[in-house]
């Protein structure tokens, strides 16, 4: 049996797996202090294990390198240095591996949801903030770092400071669900396909998957604005590639990583 788990900044989600299938699904808020989250974690595996643990695959949206936590993380401040993959393998006596949780995602709906049958797919999460992840012959892509797609430059502002929920409820005062304005969530669009153009230009995936919040939720930002505009953008392709909307929903992060978790095993 396998244990799945993503750790977002207010809730984490918790999961056996068997045969890159997850069973049922653990949520419980995340613990500002590292320590009680591993507690936590612990606890949740054990009960929904039932027995042996073969693998442990968790996902995380913010910086882990070789499992540990990096600094700098304004959401989880306390986590920094913090060797998370280390101590949940000491203490649950698996192996354990922690990935970026859009990489996970995008695993997971290349599979099973919006991108099943691409060969190089790029995920893209609009949600609190931007980010994403390449997925190539379903396994996530080289990288040295977290590709931090929220991060590019457009007129020298990151594109989560932007089109993120956190960036419609500084400069409109309302929640992303409230955004009622067919012209503001339009030029949210807009701004989403020059992300998109530039994530392209690096990428080049046949498709693109869009999830998070600010695209599944509702008053989200049109996704046929956004392809339409991304589309005239495009000139120098003789193809554009397919945007679709994500399909897997909150539990996106923990199927991608059951399915990562059985590819281990099956590499062993």
């Amino acid at each position: 049996m396998d244990i799945v788990f993503d750790l977002g900044g207010t809730n984490m989600r918790i999961a056996s797996a068997d045969r890159g299938v997850i069973g049922e699904v653990h949520k419980v808020p995340t613990p500002r202090d590292p320590q009680e989250a591993i507690a936590g974690i612990v606890r949740l595996a054990t009960a929904a294990a039932g027995g042996p643990i073969a693998n442990i695959v968790g996902c995380s949206r913010w910086f882990v390198i070789d499992g540990i936590f990096q600094k700098g993380d304004d959401i989880l401040p306390g986590w920094g240095d913090f060797p998370l993959a280390k101590e949940l393998s000491r203490m649950l006596g698996a192996p354990v591996r922690i990935v970026h949780d859009t990489a996970a995602a995008g695993v997971g709906e290349v599979h099973h949801g919006a991108g099943k049958g691409s060969a190089i797919c790029a995920y893209i999460t609009v949600s609190t903030g931007v980010g994403g992840d390449r997925i190539v012959d379903g396994t996530i892509d080289r990288s040295t770092f977290n590709p931090e797609v929220g991060r590019q430059l457009i007129d020298g502002v990151e594109l989560g400071d932007l089109i993120s929920g956190t960036a419609v409820r500084k400069k409109y005062d309302i929640e992303p669900k409230d955004l009622a304005d067919e012209d503001i969530r339009n030029g949210l669009a807009d701004i989403l396909a020059t992300g998109l153009y530039n994530t392209v230009m690096h990428w080049s995936p046949d498709t693109i998957v869009l999830g998070g919040s600010m695209i599944v939720g509702m008053n989200p930002i049109p996704i046929a604005r956004a392809e339409a505009s991304l589309r005239s953008m495009l000139k120098h392709y003789p193809k554009a590639p397919a945007v679709k909307m994500a399909q897997l929903g909150d539990n996106g992060g923990l199927i991608g990583a059951a399915i990562l978790a059985e590819r281990a095993l099956s590499t062993a």
